[in-house]
């Protein structure tokens, strides 16, 4: 199970320094996590082992490009009505795509189906007006009943506590998503916390 910890912004070099498999950065305007002008320097140095995600919210597809250009991201994270149509444009790009879609109000199968195509992961979060970083749970044994054929990111509240309850379970999660959960407040991670979770997590 890999780690991705998402919203960075005030203290990326000390997150970096805990080499998650993934970092995200929220390129979402309306987001207390939005990095904003963030300078490509903070972000140049990162070792190749460390995928970029850039998180969007149905944004145009020229400033998604633009803004993967100049930070050389390895994948984008797109949470909001994004198409199938919209993922190939990018998946034709050369980009890895994960979309995401609500764990409180699953897509039908056919859905989930017409995207694989153009992307490499699903990603599963609680619903949020505002996209993201809610710190509350849905029903994860929902995703069961699933047939998904790209891995999944878990997202959504996912606490210490959750790395026993999905070691225990049947759940195959390829990747978790941690957040809210592991902050001091918006966009400053809990390093101590989230060594304590890299720690369990082996």
């Amino acid at each position: 199970m890999r780690l991705k910890v998402c919203g960075l912004r005030d203290n990326i070099q000390e997150v970096i320094a805990l080499a998650p498999d993934f970092v995200g950065f929220i390129f979402y305007p309306e987001s207390p996590r939005y990095v904003g002008a963030l300078e490509v320097g903070k972000i140049a140095s990162m070792p190749e082992s460390i995928k970029k995600i850039g998180v969007f919210v149905n944004e145009e597809l020229p400033k998604v490009r633009e803004i993967i250009h100049k930070y050389s991201l390895d994948l984008v994270q797109l949470h909001g009505h994004e198409t199938v149509e919209y993922c190939k444009d990018l998946k034709t790009d050369g980009i890895g795509v994960i979309k995401v879609f609500s764990g409180n109000d699953l897509p039908s199968q056919e859905l989930l189906q017409a995207y694989v195509p153009y992307i490499d992961y699903y990603l599963f979060d609680t619903r949020s007006e505002n996209y993201g970083g809610t710190g509350q749970k849905f029903n994860w044994s929902q995703l069961e009943v699933l047939d998904l054929e790209r891995p999944f990111f878990l997202s959504g509240g996912v606490d210490m506590d959750s790395i026993d309850h999905l070691k225990k379970g049947t759940l195959s999660v390829y990747a978790i998503d941690v957040n809210s959960k592991f902050e001091m407040a918006p966009g400053l991670k809990d390093i101590k916390l989230l060594e304590q979770l890299k720690l369990k997590m082996n």
